[in-house]
This record gives C-alpha cells, structure tokens and sequence, in this order.
C-alpha cells in the first residue's frame, strides 16, 4: 500500500486535495452533505429501519467470510456500510476510501473513535437532539483517495464494495479499471448505482445499461449478477418525503 501523503487529523491523504479542491467540493459542507448523510445512514431509529438496507442485503448475499483478508468500499460516506462488515468480520482487515474529509472525520468519529456524537435535525423537523450510537473497530481503517487513484497494490483485495458513486464519477470506466486493478483473481466487485449520470458525455456513452455491461466487459470484468430493478428511497424529513432510487446492482469479477 502506498505511503499517505500527510495526515490530517489522524485521517491519511493518499490524494494532495488542494484548497481549491475542497471549496469545489460540495461534499466537504458540514451542512447539508455531513449531515444529511449521517441522518440517512447513521439514525436507524427515525425511520424504524436502515434505508439502505437493500443495499445491505445485497452485499451481504454476495459475499461470506471464507477466503476473506481484505475489503475495500470505494466511497464509503460516513462509513455505514463498510463499518457494519468490519464488525460482522472481525478478523478480516476493512478499509474505507472517500474524496471527502468531513464525510472521513465523520467516519472515523463513529467507527474507530468511538467518540459521542449529536445531531441538530431541527432543519428537518426532528426538534429534539439525537445521539449516534457508535463502536471502536480496530480493523478498520479510513483514508482520503480518488476513486480513479487507489492507493492499493495492484490484486490485493479479495472484496471491493462501492454503492452511489459510480454515475458522480467524471470518468466511470476509468473508475472500474482502478478497481479491476486493485480486485485479486477469483475476488468480487459488488456495486449499487441509480446511475443518474451528472454529465451529458456519461449519459450517451453508458446509457442504456446495456452500453454500460459492454463496457464492463469489454475491461475484463465478468458479470456474475445483475440485478436492475433495486429501488431505494431515501427520506428526506420527519414527514417521510423521499427521493426515490431506481438502482443496479451488480457483481463483477
């Protein structure tokens, strides 16, 4: 693994994310990224459930302890995901990557320093404080990269996970490839995706998804899943209006 280039609040930069990079990024906003995103993955008990479960579920099938050593999730947010697999494999050795700094500080916070936390939901009519329940995983780490420049030996992840991050990628293909490349023989790539293409070149290359499946094997990925009818909604409030994600799944080796 390559060495991080410096650190920042014990958090490892493996990408030199400039001033510049950080005002453009939405993504580093406390208000309404971090928070939004720690409202929707991190607060099980405002809507009786994860949101993401389906999401969950889906890895979860794919995917068992056996021949496990190590797990990347590319994207990894506040680290829901990848946080849940490192405490359900315990033994296996768990990184999360993501481009932003705040969504990693949130991360680590709840993951690996167990450190208490509260939100002020108030903005979306929860008026009472609430507090996150956290845990302290040490075979979990959390690191700042770009998708298109992983910090990793080439095939030395036996399970590499990414879920809405594929379509905000400026260059998806060029995504996949890093992955392939970072993916051991015989392991799995497993994504989620609404697809929802942030630039008019995305959409006329990979869209319909069947432009995307040529692409993927025309890489040297095989797909052994593919599943295009998952349907996530995210709730947006306290009255439960949501945006609806009609998403992909998929399992690559």
């Amino acid at each position: 693994m390559q060495k991080p280039i410096h650190y920042r609040k014990n958090i490892p930069f493996f990408h030199n994310k400039t001033a510049l990079e950080f005002r453009q990024d939405p993504y580093e906003r406390y208000d309404p990224m971090v928070l939004r995103q720690s409202m929707l993955h991190l607060t099980d008990s405002l809507w009786g459930a994860y949101p993401m479960q389906p999401v969950k579920d889906y890895i979860q099938s794919n995917c068992s302890a056996e021949h496990l050593n190590n797990i990347l999730e590319i994207g990894c947010g506040v680290g829901r995901l990848i946080g849940d697999i490192a405490s359900m494999y315990s033994e296996v050795s768990c990184w999360g990557i993501d481009y932003s700094y705040q969504m990693l500080k949130r991360a680590k916070e709840v993951w690996v320093d167990n450190k208490s936390i509260e939100l002020d939901l108030s903005t979306y009519g929860f008026l009472e404080g609430l507090r996150i329940s956290r845990r302290s995983l040490t075979n979990l780490n959390f690191g700042l990269a770009k998708c298109e420049d992983l910090p990793f030996e080439d095939d030395s992840q036996d399970l590499v996970l990414s879920s809405f991050l594929l379509d905000r990628l400026s260059d998806p293909i060029q995504g996949l490839k890093e992955m392939k490349r970072v993916l051991r023989e015989n392991g799995k790539l497993i994504l989620v995706s609404p697809l929802n293409f942030n630039t008019s070149k995305n959409w006329s290359h990979l869209y319909p998804d069947d432009k995307l499946r040529q692409e993927i094997e025309a890489i040297g990925l095989k797909v052994l899943d593919w599943n295009d009818d998952m349907v996530i909604k995210e709730p947006m409030d306290k009255r439960r209006n949501c945006i609806t994600w009609n998403c992909v799944a998929m399992v690559l080796s």
